[in-house]
């Protein structure tokens, strides 16, 4: 997949037709379109995927994770970095798409499985190649047997269009738009590329693969808004101002690479290929030593490297057994994109220390904010700018977010991520840039902005196990050494009305995967997941990883290995030392 034209959807997409290997709604010129499967073998009792638990019932379990909106404190913060929040959302448009939206296999809006297992897995595709290839950043290879010629040129057109039009081995990128203060003394080139600096033929293309995939209404939408749209591999990745200063960070390290290989004397030539090869492998080693080492229990993570990911790849040959002939690219679990991915939702603040304009000194970002300041929220025109890019001091201070910092005391937002666990910020209960169509009844609208519940009823419409069915299952066969928890209110008792409607409901003994795994992480020591979605995250990535031979973990590398320095010789070997690198932070 290459390019994407809408975000997560909702009800507008619900009477879509999804076909095995073509593309969804809003996807473009899917060249690879991988497998998802079962951890859990499908079949057998249906008392471990829950489907006796009424729409009702998710969605009353749902309203209790989300705090009334005056219960801020009611989201406590953990010592981990407020960059792993959208890090990790980074990661899973990386690796999965199609699972968080609406379609006849997905729908929400009556959860009851259209499919059985078997089914699911043969028709529900994913339009993202399972690897951490940067295909969000670099755009996949626009073509594939299950496009047409007219949508292969047009992605072609588009891919081209990421590059800077005559420093043809930098990546485009787009410059803040002069308003306050810049965060600090660096460079005001840190916003997005978007389609109003690219030449027509850019735009055009554009427009004739939306036109070819939205309805009417759908497509005046996007034809309006699209010159303040981002010119990216995945327009999720500009869904909110700080996930797309994260994707930006990308396009400017790797265009500091061109620039060090130009300065300095290494064996590397200064070229495209270099300075892409270069950001993989850094970023790759990252995901391993940066972010699953935070998020995951490290022993978990070592001892699937350890293993090779055996387990992992004994899933995989089950799937690969069970449907024959069908596998192209390499399965991820479905258990991973609609649960155990999905508890990065529990990190997000309602309210961000951003820069120096929205955050200490000055004032604060609250949510609605960092959803304004993006293409899909118009740039701030509801507050009434009419901005080509972001305005300057919108740009983030990375300073506030790559290290966690609880130190304050003056009532502000602490520099630290939420609790993984149970609970999630007020503001996920009411979404802004959701739920928007006008043609929808109010209940339905009212859903798609509610992410625990949307999240919940997904889980049941893809026949997704319980979580006590997965962990007994990843017990027995030896991924895990934890068994089920058959109490989870137990795991939550700190929490009174979760836990006591828990104990009276079928839902404490058969729990729907997404919310075990983050009362799994409530109830475990240190601040990440526990044993069990520690595993179904990292042998998801480590098996991605070990699948692509040129991978820094297939490789081996090291950034000690790598040309690159800081400008005070520190090797990249952290986040915060790939935002200096990149010069998006001082």
């Amino acid at each position: 997949m290459n390019f994407q034209m809408k975000t997560h959807g909702g009800a507008a997409a619900k009477t879509s037709t999804l076909e095995a290997l073509a593309p969804a709604g809003g996807d473009i010129a899917v060249d690879e379109a991988a497998d998802f499967g079962y951890l859990l073998p499908p079949g057998g009792d249906p008392s471990q995927h829950g489907e006796d638990i009424s729409d009702a019932d998710l969605d009353t379990l749902g309203t209790l994770m989300v705090p009334n909106s005056q219960a801020i404190d009611a989201t406590p913060d953990a010592p981990l970095a407020p960059v792993l929040t959208y890090w990790g959302q980074f990661l899973d448009h990386e690796l999965t798409a199609r699972t968080d939206r609406e379609s006849a296999i997905t729908t929400i809006v009556n959860a009851a499985p259209k499919m059985t297992g078997p089914e699911i897995e043969q028709n529900l595709k994913n339009a993202r190649t399972p690897r951490f290839d940067l295909d969000s950043v670099y755009g996949g290879a626009p073509i594939g047997p299950f496009a047409s010629e007219a949508e292969q040129k047009a992605a072609a057109i588009l891919r081209t269009g990421l590059r800077h039009p005559t420093l043809t081995a930098k990546m485009r990128v787009g410059t803040a738009v002069p308003s306050g203060n810049l965060p600090d003394a660096l460079d005001p080139h840190r916003d997005l590329p978007r389609f109003h600096q690219v030449e027509q033929k850019v735009r055009d293309a554009a427009l004739e693969i939306a036109r070819a995939q939205m309805d009417d209404k759908d497509f005046n939408k996007f034809k309006n808004g699209l010159p303040k749209r981002a010119l990216i591999g995945d327009m999720r990745n500009d869904e909110n101002i700080i996930i797309a200063q994260f994707h930006l960070s990308f396009l400017r390290f790797h265009n500091k690479v061109v620039d060090f290989l130009t300065e300095n004397e290494t064996a590397w030539i200064p070229d495209f290929e270099a300075a892409k090869t270069l950001t993989t492998l850094h970023y790759q080693w990252l995901v391993v030593h940066g972010y699953l080492k935070d998020m995951c229990d490290p022993a978990v993570v070592q001892r699937i490297i350890d293993t090779r990911n055996s387990h992992y790849d004994a899933f995989r040959a089950a799937y690969a057994a069970r449907n024959p002939g069908r596998v192209v690219g390499n399965v991820i679990p479905l258990e991973f994109s609609v649960s155990a991915f999905r508890f990065g939702h529990s990190m997000v603040r309602n309210i961000y220390d951003y820069n120096n304009t929205f955050g200490r000194p000055n004032g604060q970002a609250p949510f609605d904010q960092i959803f304004a300041f993006t293409g899909g929220g118009g740039l701030g025109a509801n507050f009434g700018l009419d901005a080509t890019n972001i305005p300057q001091d919108w740009i983030i201070d990375w300073s506030r977010f790559v290290n966690a910092d609880g130190s304050f005391t003056d009532g502000k937002p602490q520099r630290m991520a939420r609790a993984v666990d149970t609970v999630i910020a007020p503001p996920l209960g009411a979404m802004v840039n959701e739920g928007d169509d006008e043609d929808d009844p109010a209940p339905l609208r009212e859903l798609f902005r509610h992410l625990a519940r949307r999240n919940l009823r997904r889980g049941k419409s893809l026949r997704i196990p319980t979580g006590q069915a997965l962990h007994a299952h990843l017990q027995a066969i030896g991924a895990v050494t934890s068994g089920p928890q058959m109490d989870v209110a137990s795991w939550v008792n700190t929490k009174p009305d979760l836990a006591a409607f828990l104990s009276g409901h079928a839902m404490n003994s058969a729990t729907p995967l997404w919310f075990y795994i983050l009362a799994e992480a409530e109830a475990a020591p240190g601040e990440g997941l526990g044993e069990m979605g520690s595993w179904i995250v990292a042998a998801t990535f480590i098996g991605a990883l070990m699948d692509d031979a040129d991978s820094a973990l297939a490789r081996g590398f090291h950034p000690s290995q790598s040309p690159l320095r800081t400008s005070d010789g520190q090797a990249i070997d952290s986040i915060e030392n790939w935002m200096r690198f990149a010069a998006v932070l001082a």
